[in-house]
């Protein structure tokens, strides 16, 4: 499960990743992305730009279908306790949504 603590690991990660790693070497890339099915990340720009929407957005959670293709409560919750308790049938699935700060 996602949680607040999760996103700040995955941010410090990112800034790691920035400062330490050479940000062109698409064969570095491939080793740590798992694969070459995703190209290099674009640049420090880029990757500061995730950083800080990671920082700014809020973390809910939500009722989803068995194929996790739909949200089957239109509520969103504050925390994965309240979700559960608000499931309907044991296929019913939790979903992390991130949802972003609107543009200034």
């Amino acid at each position: 499960m996602l949680s607040r603590q999760e996103i700040m690991l995955i941010r410090a990660a990112l800034q790691f990743w920035c400062e330490e790693m050479d940000l062109e070497d698409a064969k570095l890339f491939e080793i740590y992305a798992g694969g070459p099915q995703l190209e290099p990340t674009g640049g420090q720009a880029n990757i500061q730009r995730l950083r800080q929407q990671l920082l700014t957005a809020r973390l809910r959670y939500a009722v989803c279908n068995p194929e996790a293709t739909m949200v089957k409560n239109p509520r969103l919750f504050e925390n994965p306790e309240a979700t559960n308790q608000s499931m309907s049938d044991d296929s019913d699935r939790l979903g992390v949504v991130l949802v972003a700060e609107p543009a200034v």
